[in-house]
């Protein structure tokens, strides 16, 4: 895969890196040199320094044949105009990139930018951790979609096709007692169950009455 990443914080420092160790064609597009030092020493891909969207320096990353673009700079609109550039000027198969201000969500959403929000995934997860939210997003995707973990606590165990037909969602892991299987149709949610689920952020109130508030 041939991946390019722009901007080199710690997310796409870190990434950069992994991704080099996995032995992946990985290119980092950075305009600051101290923030390029956060790459390890033995990071064996390339390195592009420069204005992140410049088309000439896009190029030279080799965006023609890129697989994928991760937009990871600390600037929304800076991630905003390097995707639209990735997606509408060079047709990238694949652009994600970094929510900065999760209130500034929706422009992502609006200009079909598949894109993830740190912060508001960290702070999901320590609700969840700290037993206040009953649902911890683990990602949301383009056009509203979300993929959720939910600790089932309805009394009455309810099957998975049951869940699909009254709220429009996949539940393809369920965790019972420790283990995690995957689910199929006829697999049976109990009580202390843990769920990952795919579904439209419109039926998540319908899914958590079902699976968390029933009765």
């Amino acid at each position: 895969m041939y991946t390019i990443i722009v901007g080199c914080e710690l997310i796409g420092a870190r990434i950069a890196v992994e991704l080099a160790n996995l032995h992946q064609n990985v290119v980092v597009i950075e305009r600051d040199q101290a923030k390029l030092e956060g790459l390890a020493s033995g990071f064996n891909g390339m390195i592009v320094k420069g204005i992140e969207f410049d088309q000439d320096n896009l190029c030279q990353a080799g965006i023609e044949r890129a697989d994928v673009v991760l937009a990871l700079t600390d600037d929304d609109n800076l991630n905003i105009t390097v995707s639209l550039v990735a997606m509408r000027v060079f047709k990238v198969k694949r652009v994600i990139a970094q929510v900065i201000d999760p209130n500034r969500r929706y422009l992502y959403e609006l200009l079909g930018i598949e894109s993830f929000s740190p912060i508001k995934m960290g702070v999901n997860a320590l609700l969840s951790k700290m037993d206040i939210a009953p649902v911890e997003q683990l990602v949301q995707v383009s056009s509203g979609i979300e993929i959720t973990r939910i600790e089932v606590k309805r009394v009455l165990p309810i099957k998975v096709k049951q869940v699909y037909e009254k709220c429009d969602t996949i539940i393809s892991v369920i965790v019972h007692n420790g283990v995690s299987s995957i689910a199929n149709d006829d697999a049976m949610l109990e009580f202390g169950d843990l769920v990952v689920c795919s579904h439209h952020l419109r039926d998540r109130k319908q899914l958590l009455e079902l699976l968390v508030q029933e009765g």
